[in-house]
Formats: structure tokens, sequence, C-alpha cells
């Protein structure tokens, strides 16, 4: 039995190698004729290659290329080929096309898993989404649904899609900004948010340790008043980086959120300030806590409908209250 079940198994690799092989070159032709297609359509007319003027770069964590489109050796437009993960069913692809102002000129959908007739919905040309994009630039919007208090409409019944879609534009637009306007996009640092999560202090100490960084603290008498570990997880929607301040007995005194990219109205919540996540771990020790959630009899509140995202972030202090007890404990050995 053993033999014959290997025996399937190698015929059946076998032959999806093959049908792998045969259906390569005729799929990467469809993407290239379906990203033509697409220039076409969100950007004004042109008379160079623009899918030979490109470049790639990392916008908030993820790669898009950037299409450079001409006419008489003057850029006309620039077409930004992004990605989001929020998408309910998966990633969505988009193609933004925009004026050498910032103005969007149109975008389309590359690709796509919503739900049928729903939000498969962000394919349709003039949709709720697109409309409150096409002709204006980000740089003058609030970049959330208005269901999130922002200034794009979402699509009925489908605030996920549409929320992954305006995530899509974002991240299209700060591609937009470092090629077409030569700005620097400077990611967030953890050091801006140490008077967040620590107590008042005088001077403070940057430490490599392991894979985190660590911020010792001490005030103007040369005495130890918290430090503060960065700790980086993978989350919902791509890594998540957070900053928690320790006092010297191991306290947490606060957490702040550096860099995240869950899905807006319920991931995201993270980096609200008094979340229920960080409610549950400030004024106290990890060491003295079930680092699991109340539904799992637990001592740690979710955020509701975002399991993935509250286990990484309970994962993420846990990590950093790992780095702070052994590198106290280092140092204390050293001296």
């Amino acid at each position: 039995m053993i033999l014959a079940l290997l025996a399937i198994t190698l015929i059946s690799a076998g032959a999806l190698s093959v049908v792998y092989s045969m259906t390569k070159d005729a799929i990467e032709q469809s993407k290239g004729a379906k990203t033509v297609d697409a220039l076409g359509k969100v950007l004004p007319g042109f008379d160079n290659n623009p899918a030979a003027d490109t470049v790639t770069v990392t916008a908030n964590n993820l790669p898009v290329k950037v299409y450079t489109a001409k006419k008489g050796n003057a850029p006309v437009g620039y077409a930004v080929e992004s990605i989001t993960r929020q998408g309910y069913s998966g990633n969505i692809r988009l193609m933004v096309g925009f004026l050498p102002d910032g103005e969007i000129y149109n975008i389309r959908v590359l690709e796509h898993n919503e739900t049928p007739g729903l939000g498969s919905k962000i394919a349709d040309e003039d949709n709720p989404v697109l409309l409150s994009f096409k002709g204006k630039s980000p740089a003058g919007l609030v970049m959330k649904v208005t269901r999130d208090g922002g200034d794009i409409d979402a699509i009925t019944a489908s605030t996920i899609s549409s929320r992954a879609y305006t995530d899509a534009v974002e991240r299209a637009f700060t591609a937009f900004r470092e090629v077409a306007l030569g700005e620097e996009i400077i990611a967030p640092q953890a050091a801006d948010f140490l008077n967040e999560v620590l107590p008042p202090y005088k001077s403070y100490l940057t430490v490599n340790y392991d894979k985190n960084t660590l911020y010792r603290a001490k005030n103007a008498e040369d005495e130890e008043v918290g430090t503060a570990v960065e700790s980086t997880v993978e989350g919902y929607g791509g890594p998540i980086r957070l900053l928690v301040g320790f006092l010297p007995d191991g306290t947490v005194n606060d957490i702040a959120v550096v860099e995240q990219m869950e899905t807006p109205g319920f991931g995201a919540e993270i980096a609200d300030a008094g979340n229920p996540l960080a409610r549950s771990f400030i004024g106290r020790n990890p060491s003295e806590m079930k680092l699991t959630f109340r539904s799992e009899s637990g001592e740690v509140d979710a955020l509701s409908g975002s399991s993935i995202t509250s286990q990484a972030y309970v994962d993420a202090v846990r990590d950093a209250y790992r780095a702070f007890v052994e590198y106290q404990e280092k140092t204390g050995s050293d001296e």
C-alpha cells in the first residue's frame, strides 16, 4: 500500500509539473497583456513604452512598481502597480494612474478574489470607491472610508474590500511621491515614541540585543527609570512593530504601535490609545499574567473580530518582555 501511494504521489507531482510548465508562459503573457491594457486606461496619452521605464520601490512595507509615461520625453503621468493584503478574500492588485501633480487620472483592478456581487464590485468602472479618488489628489483626502471618518465612499455591504482598495491607493500615492516628486519617505522610528511609553527621562542608551532594540532610559541622577523594547511580529496584514515600555521591575508602563498594516476598523485599532489589549498589560508584569485571552480563561482582552491581530500583539509583548528580562540578567551577571 505504501509503495502504491508513493507511486500515485510521484505520478501526480509529475503531472502537475508538466501542466505548470505548459501553462506558465501563457499565464505570464496574460498578466503582461493585462498590465499593458491597464496602463492605457489609467494614463493620459503617451508615446513611450511605460513598461520599459519602470522602477520598483517599497511603500508601506510592500514592493510596488512605478511606470513613467512620457510624451515628447516629458512625463505626462505615472502608473503605480500597487497591492494590499487587506482584501476580504486575499490580496488585491490595482493600477493607479497619477498626473504629474498627484491628481488621480484613473484606477483599474488587476487582480482580486473578492466575493462576487459584493466586494467584486471594486473592479466595476465608476464604483463608489473609484469615484471618491478620480480627479482628486490623495494629499487632499482623509484616506479612510466614510464609516471610519474619512472621505472615501465604500461599496454597499463591502466595507472590508473598500478599505483594502483605499489601502492600495494610499500605498500607490506613497510610491508616486517618492519616484515622481523625489520625496524621501521615512519609516516611523521607534525612538520617536519613547516619551509615550516611558516615564520622564534625561537620556537613553540604544542597545541591540538578539533581534530586538532596547532603549535604556535614565534620569538626571543617572538612575534607570525604564527600558523600552522594540518588537516586530507578523500580523494579519503584515508586520506589526510595537514599542513596549517597562519599569525597572518589569511592569509595563505603556505600549505604542510604531507601525502596522492591519485592517482599518478591525485590527488597526491596536494603534488606538487605550485599546483593550494595551489596557490588559499596562500596570502589570507579564510574568505574573496568564497570557491568553479571556475567552480561553486568560487575562488578556482581545480586539473584537481581530483574533489574528490580537494574538500577534500578545506575541510581540511576550517577545519584548523576554528580551527585557534576558538583557537585565545579562548585564547583571556582567556587573
